[in-house]
């Protein structure tokens, strides 16, 4: 049965900071805010919190003594869902689907299209994900729509594990979905939508198009966005979330990412070895169950040297580079991004997806997944690519990539480094 919860307004930093050391366990014994202090100051005397500390806290070290969980788990106000990281990265969290409805909504405003489109209370969501993590919903069966659709605004698409394993049958029938459900926005994975996207044009079909996307999960890298933009006339908008954290940024309309700084503090933490890149630490506002101060997303970022032209204020960044374990090393020394490989690949026509594995220091292997419609021309890649890495990878042509058992796919990984202890270590 449905239950319906009121929400809270988000807290300011103090107060939560002021509430986790008096109400919830894992943060006893800390030291309170100093009158005049400013949260800022406050908050540096909280460490880092990893998922290794969040397992180990999890779930009662992490919700107010005030709070009777288990009532609330009966009562269907909370539910434990499991996170899609990857590598062996996953944790439980406790999904209090009003907060995130809230603060997504708000984060939605973030972008001009997207603030047009939620200022209606009708708004229809289409979904396209792994089914395995969508949330805290798994659709990985034969269901049908009806069955798909949750609180009759929000289709899940989807009900494949490994897209690459799409059946014509299956891309048809999510086509037909999508016209008989027209839904306003389109929230999907960018590896899931651009294989659909590809599939659509094997197939001549023409598919519904929403006002909007907003693409999340995985890092959006310039190929998988240009597949994309060929079959879909809707803006693209890269979003950044995690179910531990809300929705903590959003891309505007002239493509910086603003902070949804209502519902979380962030932190951009220096990294000696990744220069101007940051580390980002998120502490959530106003989640009455979840209560995390400074996490640590394993997330690179770099903050905008310049306003953005949107005129919208609070932390801006630049680009957000990738996940840190998804590094590698150049034969220089230097750790490069997801996004630094990304930028020497570029989206040249006829590649479809890559993965960058450094398998020893001075050896990388590029796979390459071609459309065979189309000529790929490898030599200004691998070109690109040695000036950026040092040395010109082995190529490889493969039908499809590997997904991880999260669903997700890895652009970049350094197998045999721990490209992570590195860069959080002095030089």
């Amino acid at each position: 049965m449905a239950v319906s919860i009121e929400l809270a307004a988000p807290t300011s930093l103090l107060e939560v900071l002021e509430h986790c050391v008096l109400k919830v366990p894992h943060y006893r014994g800390r030291d309170l805010p100093q009158p005049g202090e400013s949260g800022e100051r406050a908050l540096a005397r909280f460490p880092l919190l990893g998922k290794a500390e969040l397992r180990r806290a999890f779930p009662h070290g992490l919700v107010p003594s005030d709070r009777s969980l288990a009532n609330a788990l009966r009562s269907g106000e909370v539910s434990f869902v499991g996170t899609s990281g990857t590598s062996g990265e996953r944790v439980q969290v406790l999904w209090h689907q009003p907060w995130w409805d809230a603060q997504e909504l708000d984060g939605f405003r973030l972008h001009a299209t997207m603030a047009e489109v939620v200022a209606s209370s009708q708004r229809r969501e289409a979904v396209l994900t792994t089914p395995v993590c969508s949330g805290n919903l798994c659709h990985v069966a034969q269901l049908p729509m009806e069955e798909r659709i949750e609180g009759e605004r929000t289709l899940f698409l989807n009900q494949t594990v490994d897209p690459t394993r799409w059946r014509d049958a299956d891309v048809l029938r999510m086509a037909d979905e999508l016209e008989r459900f027209a839904p306003d926005s389109l929230e999907a994975d960018p590896a899931y939508l651009a294989w659909f996207a590809w599939r659509l044009e094997q197939l001549g079909r023409t598919p519904f198009q929403p006002r909007f996307i907003d693409v999340s999960y995985e890092f959006p890298t310039r190929v998988l966005l240009a597949r994309i933009e060929r079959v879909f006339r809707a803006p693209v908008v890269d979003t950044y979330g995690s179910t531990e954290c809300g929705f903590v940024l959003s891309a505007c309309e002239h493509g910086l990412y603003h902070h949804n700084h209502a519902w979380s503090h962030v932190e951009l933490v220096p990294l000696e070895r990744l220069g101007d890149a940051s580390l980002l630490v998120v502490t959530p506002l106003g989640n009455p169950w979840l209560n995390l101060v400074r996490f640590d997303t394993g997330d690179i970022v770099r903050a905008s040297a310049t306003p953005c032209a949107c005129g919208r204020e609070g932390v801006v960044l630049e680009r957000i580079e990738g996940r840190l374990q998804d590094f590698v090393v150049a034969t220089s020394g230097a750790l490069l991004s997801v996004a630094s490989v990304d930028r020497a690949i570029g989206a040249p026509r006829g590649l479809l997806q890559w993965r960058l594995t450094q398998l020893e220091a001075q050896r990388f292997e590029l796979e390459l997944v071609p459309d065979e419609r189309d000529l790929l021309d490898v030599a200004p890649l691998t070109a690109s690519l040695e000036a950026l890495l040092g040395v010109a990878p082995l190529v490889r042509m493969v039908r499809c990539l590997p997904v991880e058992a999260s669903g997700k796919f890895r652009p970049c990984r350094a197998e045999h480094i721990d490209v992570a202890a590195l860069a959080r270590s002095a030089r």
